[in-house]
C-alpha cells in the first residue's frame, strides 16, 4: 500500500504526522473480518463538522457491504443504490474468477 502511495507521489510520512496522532486506534486486520481500521483526525472540514474520521480498508465485498454512499468521479459522494452495488459485485466477482484479489478503500467522517 505505501508502494502505491509513494508512487502516485505522495510523502506518506508527511501525511502520517499530520493526520495521525502519537496516541490512535487502530483495528489490525484479521482474517475473520477481513479488513483494518484507523482512527484519524485533523482532516479538515466535514459535513458532520467533526474533526475524526475512520478509514478502513480490506476485501472489496467486506468493505463495500459497510458502505451506504461512494465516491463519484468528480469526488461527490452519491449514494450508493442497490443497482450501483451489484455493478460493483460482478467487478469483484470477474477479478475473482481471475485469481485476482481486490481490495476496498472506505472512509466515514464520525461524530
Amino acid at each position: 500500500m505505501l508502494n502505491m502511495i509513494v508512487k502516485l507521489g505522495v510523502n506518506f510520512e508527511e501525511v502520517r504526522s499530520k493526520h495521525l496522532p502519537t496516541e490512535f486506534c487502530r483495528f489490525h486486520f484479521t482474517s475473520k473480518r477481513k479488513r483494518m481500521s484507523t482512527l484519524t483526525e485533523n482532516n479538515g472540514t466535514t459535513e458532520t463538522g467533526h474533526d475524526r474520521r475512520i478509514h478502513m480498508k480490506g476485501a472489496a465485498e467486506q468493505v463495500l457491504a459497510s458502505c451506504n454512499f461512494y465516491l463519484d468521479q468528480n469526488g461527490e459522494k452519491v449514494p450508493l443504490h442497490d443497482e450501483m452495488k451489484s455493478n460493483l459485485m460482478q467487478i469483484i466477482t470477474q477479478y475473482a474468477t481471475q485469481a485476482l484479489r481486490t481490495i476496498c478503500f472506505a472512509y466515514k467522517d464520525l461524530a
